[in-house]
């Protein structure tokens, strides 16, 4: 996320100042577990044979959100390490 610029250490101080769970409910599930899970479904519908639209529907918004959790957390993490990195703390 950081390529040592000043805007993006700033910008991703803003971000952790609005807090983790946050973060991770808004980007994680949000932002990246439904949108992907719809998608997931949908190319199931056009690809496989007999698959029954509401079950595909219903484990995507269910399974996909639940994996955006971990996603958040891993890009949190991530990005914490690199603005930690980039901005040592002071003795």
């Amino acid at each position: 996320m950081f390529k040592s610029s000043q805007a993006s250490i700033d910008k991703w101080a803003n971000i952790r100042a609005k807090g983790r769970s946050r973060f991770i409910f808004i980007n994680g599930m949000i932002f990246w577990g439904i949108p992907t899970g719809l998608f997931w479904s949908v190319f199931m519908l056009l690809t496989t044979k007999n698959q029954n639209p509401f079950f595909l529907f219903t484990l995507a918004l269910i399974l996909f959100p639940l994996g955006g959790i971990g996603w958040g957390a891993w890009v949190w993490h991530m990005s914490e390490k690199r603005y930690n990195a980039a901005n040592p703390p002071q003795a």
